[in-house]
């Protein structure tokens, strides 16, 4: 499966970079001058931790005003339920 380099959300573009040997993610803020945005996922996305990093970068990238508190409570509830009907990422 060829890796995603971007995606656009909401009308923004956003660099998606996966760098598995990290122990996190972070996204740039989506809005305002900059044209585009980096997401940056630090966890290998095929496993549940990195699944729930891309769910919470995600929702930051759509939801930018939440609190970290919002955004990390709905991604584990988020991640809890989908992992539960198996959803995974293809190898």
């Amino acid at each position: 499966m060829k890796p995603i380099r971007t995606h656009t959300f909401n009308g923004h573009r956003v660099i998606i970079d996966i760098d598995p040997d990290g122990v996190n993610g972070m996204v740039d803020c989506p809005y305002g001058t900059n044209p585009t945005s980096t997401m940056h996922i630090l966890k290998d996305p095929r496993s549940k931790e990195g699944f729930e990093v891309v769910v919470h970068e995600t929702l930051h990238v759509l939801r930018w005003a939440e609190t970290e508190e919002v955004v990390e409570r709905t991604a584990k509830e988020l991640v809890k339920f989908l992992w539960r009907l198996g959803y995974r990422m293809k190898q």
